[in-house]
């Protein structure tokens, strides 16, 4: 009887031992496979809306509608500013900002950790960009102007078919017609209608700003013809006049209910600002003599 227990006892820690310890395989036999870890899929930046102010929309085709914060823009996507409108966004992290002022529209290109690519179709784009390893932001425009840097405070500027480039920090390379300069803190670049550009040169100290009035229909407030430095943009009531290669323009202003005068503003690529306003219906027979304005420019905000 004791023999018996002792097999059984023997038999039962030799089931437990076996449990505990399982034997390795045999020749020939694989070991298990450690799981394959599933690789993450790299999240593409977006552009990322952080201020809106006034009327600003996005569009993918043809449909615009109202852009809030919060909202991100994908590649092929557009936004537009309205009057007295703009918009802030955030491109690749925290520290890089785009600002997309009044009556401006900027398309968003390719966006990958490397490359950052905008469209500026009209207006302009106030740019502060922190350098991040090697990524490269490139701003294009009308006839191939190509605006690059890896960081720089800049603003670049379409109105007709002048592109202009100003540089407050760091350095950009603008190109076009397969040339290139660079364009520096305190300097800044100015492309006419596709061709090479021009400068780079000193951001002016001054900006002269001549309009002269002549005799009007009796449709017509105002006529008027200005002159001001190449690459600077001019309103006249409002509305974008447009601003021939050698810095001159012209206006006719037509007749309205309680108009009269008509106001001239003019804002130079560095982003200083003059406003002059002018009476309606001027006349003199041997025309008058032109207003003269000058003024310093200062660093915008």
């Amino acid at each position: 009887m004791l023999v018996l227990v002792l097999l059984l006892a023997l038999g039962a820690g030799g089931f437990f031992l076996g449990r505990s310890a399982p034997d390795a395989p045999g020749p020939g036999v694989a070991a298990p496979m450690a799981p394959t870890p599933v690789p993450v899929a790299e999240v593409a930046p977006r552009a990322q809306v952080v201020e809106v102010v006034g009327e600003v929309e996005r569009a993918r085709g043809e449909a615009w509608m109202e852009l809030r914060v919060g909202d991100s823009l994908a590649p092929d996507e557009s936004v537009r500013t309205g009057p007295g409108a703009r918009v802030e966004l955030q491109v690749g992290d925290e520290a890089s900002r785009l600002s997309i002022p009044e009556r401006s529209e900027v398309r968003v290109g390719e966006l990958t950790r490397a490359r950052h690519t905008l469209r500026l179709e009209r207006g302009r784009i106030d740019v502060d960009y922190r350098e991040s390893q090697e990524r490269v932001l490139r701003v294009q425009s009308q006839g191939g102007a190509v605006a690059e840097t890896r960081e720089a405070r800049f603003t670049m500027i379409r109105r007709g078919t002048t592109v202009a480039v100003v540089t407050r920090g760091g350095a950009v390379d603008l190109s076009s017609a397969g040339t290139s300069i660079q364009v520096g803190a305190g300097q800044q670049g100015i492309v006419f209608d596709g061709a090479r550009p021009v400068g780079p040169e000193p951001i002016p100290l001054d900006v002269l700003l001549k309009v002269a009035r002549a005799p009007t229909a009796n449709t017509l407030c105002l006529s008027l013809s200005g002159k001001v430095r190449v690459g600077t943009e001019v309103w006249v009531e409002d509305e974008p006049a447009e601003v021939s290669a050698d810095g001159s323009f012209r206006a006719d202003v037509p007749q309205a209910p309680g108009r009269t005068r008509v106001k001239v503003f003019a804002r130079e690529p560095g982003g200083a600002t003059r406003e002059v306003s002018l009476t309606c219906r001027f006349r003199t027979p041997a025309g008058p003599p032109a207003e003269s304005v000058k003024f310093h420019w200062h660093e915008a905000p």
